[in-house]
């Protein structure tokens, strides 16, 4: 038997080289390998294997610099499957989504393949295989090296002199490195040369195709047969000479089979397939026709970088003026020439206090700098408080603490802030107790240099010390100020809300925002998976901006912003304002033309103040009661685990999927709901399934994830949030993430708090108003089913809101055909789910899992609801069509939400559309509601100068802080402007309530 002891060093393909990539193979398993959770674009695309293949493909471009590259496909069934009829048949097939989601990977990896200029080849009636043997005869006829790129051990036969195969490995938790076969190597995978590779498989067979081999022979077996007397009919010629009775009777009884078996592995070598050498030849991608494949598959990152890949032609192109401003005198003439333009850029630069639970957070930052463009291509910096990088001796010379208590008894209280420019005035330096001092020189030579752009600069000159402007709030900087306070001064800014709270909390009021580029974005296509401006700038400008990360480094080494040397933050920054501008100038006319400007001028931009004003004030919570709640929560998890174990009858890891499995499936014998590659699924939707089926464990762990969730999430997080100097949390109000229009609120989130059950509860019970005043909810009552009656228009559906009283109930008595008053509670309950499945799409499946009712019972009540109310049937289906036609829907406010996945193949990708398509306008139109109300009822607080304060918006809800005196008046002025957001067919109707915590006033 051959020695299978691998090469020290495995031989590389030497130039030139035709690589060869059998496609099909890669494609399957790079959508495979994510089948449990596949990437999907905001639209629902599942882009796994079109992520996987342009990621092989640029690996494989940088790292091996092929001369010559073709890519090659199955095209069809071949003759084996005539010859074999069970030729893979064993292989698994796809469910009908699995299926159009695997050819709409197909379609997007022949139009990458395209935009690569790299040909895809086949041959009707051949596989892939067939066809790469037969190139890489060509390709070593015409004198090049061929490479083969596949895992697939069958082309270890056309291994030789010329012909190398390259295995390309495998990322994630097993990953394999790529590898190299020559002639050298060759017999390592299957323990026999290259040239024996069929005979080899015609014992073994091969389970990947079904390929049968011969029963009874194994690796081994085969190896030791092939070493003894060398290919296929020898062997089978020499038979009675084997000595083992094994083998010999297998093969006795096998040969026809072996026979076959070695025909359906033997890569054909002469197929007639074209040999242009010219079209292999590698070139530079069609950048112009990637940009907006990558947009479209939303590949952030590739699309960023292919626009970097032009970038530094491009940027030589262009003539942009970047300044810094760091005398008074320079910044008065800015001042002026900023008041003559038609609008201004403005941009902030912040440090955060290191302390700070999130790394953004405007109300604990630190202003170090601004920015101002007045035109495009010309940016000013206004350095405000830099300070000189001081290397790890300097900082250790000066007495910095190791750790917390780690101080020597010379140290003083007066220890410079983070953030201080400078020594303190009259300050001393503190200089380290001599017993420090060899640990301090020890963990000063160890310490990272400064890394990124600033790094290097401080690196190749030595750290210089800045020069900043006068303070932002001293006389000199007075007509700066006024600049930003001005609300006659026109200005855009990227993400406005941050640097008007950044501002403020420098002292500066900033008035004038009239354009925030990220929210044009966002109501031009909501849908969009990013709003960031580097993302908008790589799209819309074919620009590639300045990475943070690449200016201040990462890691140990990253600088904080304020000792990045000026003249790298001034490009990053400046190229902030700059791009800013840009991007208004191409927004701006887009949403005149396409009717959003009303939508962008008189909603959106309006907001961004109210929400600055509400995460400026903040709420209070009772921290008492949370720490109280958090022996009660741990309790309540630890009474739950016991149920659980006493049911399972053993203790396990409950967090552990794997354990669980066993448990669900294997010891309790549960029905599979849905699988995984790595076993059945324990997810929320199979829990809940065999919970509604009466198992008591799904029900149980349900309950545990719950608490365990809430406890994570809210008990022990919110305490850690209160801001040190306010006492309050803030919470960050997003308004550029959902595609309905809603708001988002993160850091923490406040939107996800449950109600429902008591441990909920009691979490909402924990927010508290400040001494003496009250927290006030007002809520809007079922708006989204007031604005489906108001849509569809729907007589019946109309008259029940008009007429008052509870709609459900009224709903019921439409549907079920009996009197008011006869309407049972079960029948409020099925109407009241089936109204809001109506607004959700949800189909007989999904009803009938939440009515506990069979599909063909839930088919029957959607049925009689839709003849009942055939006025919201025929809105439903208009709408479909409606976007199907225009690509769009519209909210009340003439919001738009794009649905292009109803041009989808894919049966389930398009479903999903036609739920958008009827959903979005219900959704989107609430969110709008809300918002109006809340710039409505911010304006009147301010016009009657109501000390009242506006705190939290939650879906249809919105809480206040309010005076006792002023609630009688608040209540009512709350209630006006909430229900006077807009005039609809039907009512709308605010419910109000008060109290001494939200759960009270909920």
């Amino acid at each position: 038997m051959p020695d299978a002891t691998p090469a020290a060093t495995p031989p590389v393909a030497p130039p030139p080289r035709l690589f060869l990539v059998d496609g099909y193979a890669l494609i399957y398993r790079a959508f495979f390998a994510l089948i449990s959770r596949p990437l999907r674009t905001s639209r629902g695309e599942n882009t796994s294997a079109a992520w996987g293949i342009v990621n092989f493909l640029n690996r494989l471009i940088t790292t091996h610099k092929p001369e010559y590259l073709g890519w090659v496909h199955d095209s069809g069934l071949s003759f084996r499957h005539e010859q074999y009829p069970a030729y893979k048949a064993t292989r698994e097939k796809l469910t009908e989504e699995l299926q159009d989601d695997f050819d709409r990977g197909m379609e997007r990896i022949c139009q990458l393949l395209e935009a690569y200029r790299i040909p895809i080849i086949s041959m009707a009636g051949y596989e892939a295989d067939d066809v790469i043997g037969s190139l890489a005869k060509k390709g070593t006829n015409a004198g090049l090296q061929v490479v083969v790129v596949s895992g697939d051990k069958d082309f270890h036969q056309l291994v030789r002199p010329g012909v190398w195969l390259l295995n390309p490995g495998r990322g994630g938790p097993a990953a394999v490195d790529e590898q190299w076969v020559s002639v050298e190597n060759g017999s390592e995978r299957l323990g026999v040369p290259p040239e024996r590779t069929t005979d080899y498989l015609a014992l073994v067979g091969d389970s990947s195709d079904n390929v049968p081999g011969v029963k009874g022979i194994g690796d081994k077996g085969a190896q030791e047969l092939i070493a003894e007397f060398g290919d296929l009919e020898t062997i089978l010629a020499n038979v009675d000479k084997i000595t083992k009775k094994r083998p010999r009777e297998a093969l006795q009884a096998g040969a026809d089979s072996a026979r076959l078996s070695k025909e359906l592995v033997t890569i054909l070598c002469d197929l007639d397939v074209p040999f242009d050498l010219e079209k292999f030849r590698i070139e530079e991608p069609d950048r112009e026709a990637l940009k907006p494949l990558y947009a479209e598959l939303e590949f952030t990152a590739l699309l960023k970088d292919v626009v970097a890949s032009a970038a530094p032609a491009e940027k030589a192109k262009e003539a942009v003026t970047y300044e810094t401003v760091d005398t008074v005198q320079a910044m008065k003439r800015l001042v002026a020439r900023a008041r003559k333009a038609r609008t201004i850029a403005v941009d902030t630069e912040t440090v955060v206090d290191p302390s700070s639970p999130t790394k953004i957070d405007p109300l604990r930052s630190t202003l170090v700098s601004l920015s101002i463009a007045l035109a495009p291509g010309e940016a000013y910096y206004l350095p405000l408080a830099h300070r000189m990088w001081e290397p790890p001796q300097a900082e250790l010379a000066l007495g910095i603490p190791d750790a917390p208590g780690d101080r020597s008894p010379t140290d003083a209280p007066e220890d410079r802030g983070l953030f201080s420019g400078g020594d303190e005035p009259g300050g001393e330096p503190i200089v380290a107790a001599p017993k420090k001092k060899k640990a301090a020189a020890k963990k000063a030579a160890s310490a990272p240099e400064p890394a990124g752009i600033g790094g290097r600069m401080i690196a190749e000159r030595g750290a210089q010390p800045p020069k900043n402007l006068p303070p932002l709030l001293s006389d000199e900087m007075r007509p700066l100020v006024e600049l930003l306070e001005d609300e006659s001064v026109s200005k855009t800014l990227q993400n406005a809300k941050y640097d008007v709270l950044a501002l403020r909390r420098a002292g500066v009021t900033l008035r004038g925002v009239d354009f925030d580029t990220m929210l044009a974005s966002y109501v031009l296509d909501p849908g969009r998976r990013s709003h960031g401006m580097d993302v908008l700038a790589a799209e819309f400008l074919d620009y590639t901006m300045i990475a943070y990360e690449d200016l201040t480094g990462k890691g140990k080494g990253q600088l904080a912003f304020d000792v990045v040397p000026v003249e790298a933050a001034r490009d990053y920054s400046c190229e902030d304002a700059d791009i800013t501008l840009r991007l208004r100038e191409i927004f701006e006319p887009q949403l005149e033309s396409q009717g959003l400007t009303t939508l962008f001028r008189e909603v959106e931009m309006p907001l961004v103040c109210v929400l600055a004003e509400m995460e400026w004030t903040g709420i209070a919570i009772d921290v008492e009661h949370f720490k109280s709640l958090k022996e009660r929560f741990q309790a309540e998890r630890e009474r739950v685990e016991k149920e659980i174990y006493v049911e399972a009858g053993e203790e396990f890891n409950i967090n552990s999927n794997p354990q669980l499995r066993v448990l669900l499936f294997e010891k309790l014998g549960l029905p599979v709901k849905k699988r995984t590659p790595t076993g059945p699924s324990t997810d929320a939707s199979v829990l809940t399934e065999l919970a509604d089926e009466g198992h008591v464990i799904p029900q149980l762990l349900m309950e545990y994830r719950e608490i365990f969730k809430l406890e994570g999430t809210y008990i022990d997080t919110l305490p850690a949030l209160v801001h040190p100097e306010t006492g309050r949390i803030h919470t960050t109000y997003s308004q550029a993430v959902a595609a309905t229009g809603r708001l988002s609120s993160n850091d923490p989130n406040l939107q996800n708090i449950p109600i429902r059950k008591e441990l909920g509860r009691d979490i909402r019970r924990g927010f508290v108003p400040r001494k003496g005043w009250k927290l006030m909810a007002a809520d809007y009552s079922q708006i989204e089913l007031r604005l489906l009656a108001h849509f569809s228009g729907d007589p019946a559906f109309v008259q029940a809101f008009n007429s008052g009283g509870d709609i459900h109930r009224q709903t019921a008595a439409i549907i079920f055909g009996v009197p008011l008053d006869d309407v049972t509670k079960e029948m409020r309950g099925r109407a009241k789910t089936i109204n809001f499945a109506t607004i959700y799409g949800q189909g007989a499946h999904a009803l009938s899992r939440q009515l506990k009712i069979a599909n063909a019972e839930a088919r029957e009540f959607i049925a009689t609801y839709f003849e009942r109310f055939r006025g919201v049937r025929e809105y439903l289906e208009g709408q479909v069509e409606f976007a199907r036609e225009h690509g769009y829907v519209e909210t009340l406010f003439k919001r738009r939400r794009y649905i292009p996945e109803l041009k989808e193949k894919n049966f389930n990708i398009r479903a999903f559309g036609e739920r958008v398509a009827q959903n979005a306008p219900i959704q989107g139109s609430a969110a709008d509601l809300i918002k109006v109300a809340m710039i409505r009822i911010d304006r009147a607080l301010r016009e009657r100068g109501l000390s009242t304060k506006m705190l939290l918006q939650v879906h249809d809800e919105l809480v206040f802080e309010v005076p006792v005196p002023e609630l009688a008046d608040v209540t009512a002025l709350v209630r006006a402007e909430m229900e006077g957001a807009a005039s609809l067919s039907v009512p709308l109707l605010v419910e109000v309530g008060v109290g001494d915590n939200w759960l009270e006033a909920k």
